[in-house]
């Protein structure tokens, strides 16, 4: 059967689909490791022929920059082909958009409801604000806004240096500029913190002054081995009470409080609404831990520096679908797909 559309949400560790009948409830939903594909064109294939569909329109929401001539390299997927849109579009006889992932955050971000956030900053202004932004820091770090008028900006806010404040801080830029880490040059927010490389490197530092725990050690070079995110390894240790995992997410914290104050005095100087759409925060108890027992918000307000008054007033909130992508996605899909359909007629 010819479905009508499908949406795609790609990240550097999971991809999610969800197609159906636009205007319909029902709908089928997909999730795959994305290093488990050699390309991102073999990734669509793949799960459209898993999922069994055939759809007309297909928005595809990538981490990384979409030129305006469709040719997508991924960001954290650099040994994967440039994927040629117009070519598989053509080749597989559907109507493809390409959009930043973040993109399609913010559209799904505006379709959350309030049981579907979670205040983290004791103050909540209206559910509903002129101007809103999207936060992620997933595999990757980015940022999107959406204004009053419904237009989405997204930037590439996750690639900008970062400052350390402290000497623990300065280490791990050191660190990270070592051999150890690996960098050189302008070390970047989501080389530091993004879930894809930053929690490990994090650990490492950490665990270069101090040995971790031998379990968390075990489970960590595990994961390793076989390729699967340490991130939530290292999350739930800190919860559990292990005092090098608390060291990393407090490293973290801090780290990705700057970050915010950053692009909140970027994109928001009139003040809005800051939603966060993290799968590492979503994580149960996570975002619990960041707000009270780290540096986090401290870091986000900055109290004494210039506009900490803004930053005192602006609601942060944490999303709690992680399918808040592809949701945006979708939305975008089935908008394009009726978009069609009146022309049409």
């Amino acid at each position: 059967m010819r479905t009508a559309v499908a949406a795609f949400d790609v990240g550097g560790t999971n991809s999610r689909l969800r197609g159906g009948r636009a205007g319909e409830p029902d709908c089928t939903e997909l999730k795959v490791r994305t290093a488990d594909h050699p390309s991102l064109g073999a990734l669509l294939t793949s799960c459209l022929d898993q999922a069994g569909l055939r759809p007309e329109t297909v928005v595809l929401a990538v981490a990384g920059r979409v030129p305006a001539h469709g040719a997508v390299q991924m960001t954290n997927l650099p040994h994967w082909p440039v994927f040629e849109s117009a070519a598989f579009a053509a080749e597989h006889g559907i109507r493809l958009s390409v959009v930043n992932d973040m993109t399609a955050t913010a559209h799904g971000m505006a379709d959350l409801g309030p049981d579907e956030v979670r205040p983290l900053t004791h103050h909540d202004a209206a559910f509903r604000a002129d101007e809103l932004l999207a936060v992620s820091v997933g595999s990757g770090v980015g940022s999107a806004l959406l204004d009053g008028h419904g237009v989405v900006r997204t930037s590439e806010s996750g690639h900008v240096a970062w400052q350390p404040v402290d000497e623990f801080e300065a280490g791990y830029l050191a660190f990270l500029r070592s051999g150890s880490g690996g960098l050189e040059g302008v070390v970047t927010v989501e080389e530091s913190i993004g879930g894809l490389r930053g929690f490990d490197r994090m650990y490492d530092y950490v665990c270069h002054a101090a040995p971790p725990a031998p379990e968390l050690h075990d489970r960590v070079a595990e994961a390793r081995r076989t390729g699967s995110a340490v991130a939530p390894l290292i999350t739930a240790a800190a919860l559990a009470g292990d005092a090098r995992a608390r060291e990393v997410v407090r490293l973290f914290a801090a780290l990705f409080g700057q970050y915010l104050r950053g692009v909140v005095l970027v994109c928001l100087p009139a003040g809005g609404v800051v939603t966060l759409t993290s799968g590492v925060l979503q994580a149960p108890g996570v975002a619990e831990f960041l707000c009270g027992e780290t540096e986090f918000l401290d870091r986000f307000v900055s109290p004494g520096a210039c506009h900490h008054d803004l930053l005192a007033e602006v609601p942060v909130r944490l999303a709690l679908d992680p399918l808040v992508g592809v949701r945006g996605a979708y939305r975008l899909a089935t908008r394009d797909a009726l978009r069609e359909g009146q022309q049409a007629d």
